[in-house]
């Protein structure tokens, strides 16, 4: 093969000189005869070459010439399966080193992007992708060339955060503001729960619309504190009368009044002084606007003005000085946000200001302090959880309610309501926090749930009809959730939301039987074994699975007189079962439940000879109704191409799987790494092995506890430092 590198003339065009063009292009054709080629030769010919070639694919006679399309398009296809370790394939008998593939993964992207078709990089960003670093390497207990550290990096507040912010602010100045309903000041962001997580620093991006978004709710705010301090003081709220002087002083306030109430403005809202070069810029605009505009319209654009700022709405992660180090209050503000909603509490902020977060050790107690507090809400852990078992989107599945509702025999049910299961689903996750023993292994294994952690009755109506009507509806829905769960709780008043009840244990086996996830991981009207399996094989095998090729039409055969078992069989096909084989033989244990979570040993399918069968007919010969037959329940599955042979194998059953799972440190690991992507807000790199390592020690030394997990991951470098990203080793 012989590389014909981007024509010199584009070159040329592009700004560089005609010298540099040629030795450019002679680097290439040398790079790729040097290197491509002998890789193709000894790691792919063998399959992709004259007489064999798999997947339809021949890379014999290739010239690399990427300005013909078809090269093109192959060498990008090369590329990517190189890049993503999917070849050469886990069961070839020669596999390249490391640095072998990444440097033929290097000579291509170098060509393609001579070729004028730029490699996405961005796509590494992306939380899923950090499977693709290599897992031994990460687990060796090797030291990496390269920092252990984050980018400096703004990240944005959960919009749950900027919320709670103005909803504060509200309530501490008593302000004259409807915020709730079609009223309420939201966030313009909104991070819908997707397959990965969604709070990653590098995902977020700010939009003119956004910063519209930003203003008009900042001068919503501004203006109703002009308002309230227009008028006396009074013996109730929050009061700046520095503001309220300048305000009052309407166009004759003066500069000295403008200076006097800056400093009492920053702490009024973000309880700190501005620092220097805040007072310097914030200083003149205020004092320019005072003399043209007069004290409140000057007033107004300083609140509007202070009210997007940046800390308001993101983590300010940017290193202090020369060791990398964020400034203390800033880190404060970090540790605040990985755990709350809420800035530091006192005991935080007053470390900071005293310089006692200087120290990995200070940190570390800090974090511990705030995990062991019952009083301090710490929603981000439970979120963590909802995000990983990915069992929050349970509402958004469309059912087929009325199929469900004559199956169970139940009346006056006003519609299926997963939200039931998504709230018991957080009290089981926030019991086993509770505990905080084997925490990832009781959630998997569990046999207890809590059940109507929602109180069916929480809607109370001033009409006495009404209020029947509605406390009827939602007994039915009780008795919906409990034929689901397959089990019997007492009615009121011995209902307790917060009690554990046993479920059957030949029935249910930790979250991954529960009706939240199960049903998270089902379509609209079946079961949706490639989903589940893949779950299982990125989020506790830590395995890599391909987008679906847009020439892929990822449709299952309309056959509903046929199991979904043998539905898919079209995934078996030699094209799709290189990616299938890694997630169908996972997921399909999971049959054992129906798509509404519902136990089973039967799997219910359409009968078509008794459907239209004559006393079925009405007399258009149209069936009054579908009519369904058993057919026998196959669970059985296998666990294969895991890196840790010991959890090889086939599996009769979703428990067999389960405990199988459950047991493994490999797993163990796996899950250490999402928990690091979750609280770092980034993948994990190669220079954050030892810090990943210290995590899992830590969380297994102190018995599966997730407090100890955290607070290793909050006070590790990765977490502290801010370094350049030279300075780190990539994927």
């Amino acid at each position: 093969m012989v590389c014909k590198a981007i024509p010199i003339l584009l070159l040329v065009v592009l700004g560089v000189s005609r010298a540099e063009a040629q030795q450019t292009a002679v680097k290439q054709a040398a790079d790729f005869r040097t290197v491509v080629t002998p890789f193709v030769q000894r790691y792919c010919i063998e399959c992709h070459g004259e007489k064999k070639q798999k997947g339809k694919l021949s890379l014999a006679g290739l010239t690399g010439d990427l300005s013909k399309p078809r090269e093109l398009q192959i060498w990008q296809a090369a590329h990517e399966a190189l890049e993503q370790r999917e070849m050469p394939p886990s069961d070839a008998d020669h596999q390249p080193a490391a640095a072998e593939r990444a440097q033929v993964v290097k000579s291509l992207a170098a060509v393609m992007r001579a070729a004028g078709v730029a490699p996405d990089e961005g796509k590494w960003l992306a939380p899923i992708k950090g499977n693709y670093v290599d897992h031994r390497a990460l687990f060796s207990g090797k030291a990496t060339a390269g920092a252990a550290g984050t980018n400096p990096r703004l990240w944005r507040l959960t919009g749950q955060a900027y919320e709670d912010y103005f909803d504060k602010l509200i309530k501490r100045y008593k302000l004259n503001l409807r915020n709730y309903g079609e009223f309420k000041l939201t966030a313009p962001w909104n991070f819908t729960p997707e397959r990965d997580f969604v709070d990653y620093a590098s995902a977020h991006r700010v939009g003119e619309a956004e910063i519209e978004f930003l203003l008009r709710n900042a001068s919503t705010i501004a203006g109703a504190m002009i308002k309230r301090h227009s008028v006396s003081h009074g013996s109730f709220g929050a009061y700046i009368k520095e503001l309220a002087t300048v305000i009052k002083a309407g166009g004759a306030a003066t500069a000295e009044q403008a200076d006097a109430a800056l400093a009492p403005a920053f702490e009024g809202l973000f309880q700190r002084p501005p620092t220097a070069a805040e007072a310097g810029r914030y200083g003149a605009f205020f004092r320019d606007n005072v003399a043209k505009l007069g004290g409140p319209d000057a007033v107004g654009q300083l609140l509007t003005a202070l009210l997007c700022n940046t800390e308001l709405s993101h983590r300010v992660e940017i290193p202090a000085g020369p060791a990398n180090r964020l400034a203390p209050r800033d880190l404060a503000r970090t540790i605040a946000f990985a755990l709350t909603d809420d800035g530091p509490d006192t005991a935080l902020a007053t470390a900071a200001a005293q310089g006692k977060l200087a120290t990995r050790e200070e940190v570390a107690a800090q974090v511990k302090r705030m995990l062991d507090d019952a009083t301090i809400a710490k929603p981000r852990v439970l979120r963590f959880f909802r995000e990983y078992f990915a069992y929050a989107s349970a509402p958004g599945v469309f059912k087929d309610e009325v199929t469900l509702f004559q199956e169970l025999a139940v009346r006056g049910a006003r519609g299926w309501n997963a939200d039931f299961f998504v709230s018991d689903a957080d009290r089981v996750v926030l019991a086993a926090l509770a505990e905080d023993k084997e925490v990832l292994r009781s959630l998997l294994t569990t046999t207890k749930t809590h059940a109507l952690t929602v109180d069916p009755l929480f809607q109370i109506h001033t009409k006495k009809d009404a209020y029947r009507q509605q406390k009827k509806t939602f007994e039915a829905d009780e008795q919906t959730a409990m034929k689901i769960y397959g089990i019997s709780i007492p009615t009121r008043p011995d209902w307790d939301p917060h009690r554990l009840y046993d479920l059957p244990p030949e029935h249910r086996l930790g979250l991954l039987t529960h009706p939240a996830w199960l049903v998270a991981q089902s379509g609209n009207f079946d079961n949706h074994a490639i989903h589940r399996g893949r779950w299982i094989r990125e989020k506790l095998l830590g395995g890599k699975i391909p987008e679906v090729p847009i020439t892929v039409n990822a449709m299952l055969p309309d056959e509903r007189h046929r199991t979904l078992r043998d539905r898919m069989r079209v995934t078996r096909e030699e094209y799709c079962w290189t990616c299938h084989k890694q997630m169908d033989p996972l997921g399909l244990p999971f049959e054992q439940f129906d798509h509404f979570g519902r136990f089973r040993t039967e799997e219910m399918v359409v009968d078509p000879e008794a459907t239209s069968a004559k006393k079925n007919l009405n007399k258009d010969g149209v069936p009054r109704q579908t009519l369904r037959k058993p057919l026998p329940l196959d669970t059985t599955g296998e666990v294969s191409g895991s890196i840790d042979p010991s959890l090889n194998g086939p599996v009769k059953d979703p428990f067999e799987l389960i405990r199988r799972l459950a047991a493994s440190e490999h797993v163990e690991q796996v899950f250490v790494r999402h928990a690091f992507r979750y609280f770092l807000g980034r993948n994990e790199t190669l220079a954050d092995g030892p810090a990943l390592v210290a995590a899992h020690q830590a969380y297994r030394k102190n018995s599966g506890s997730m407090r100890a997990l955290v607070t290793s991951l909050l006070s590790s470098d990765p977490f502290l430092f801010r370094t350049h990203p030279s300075e780190k080793t990539s994927p």
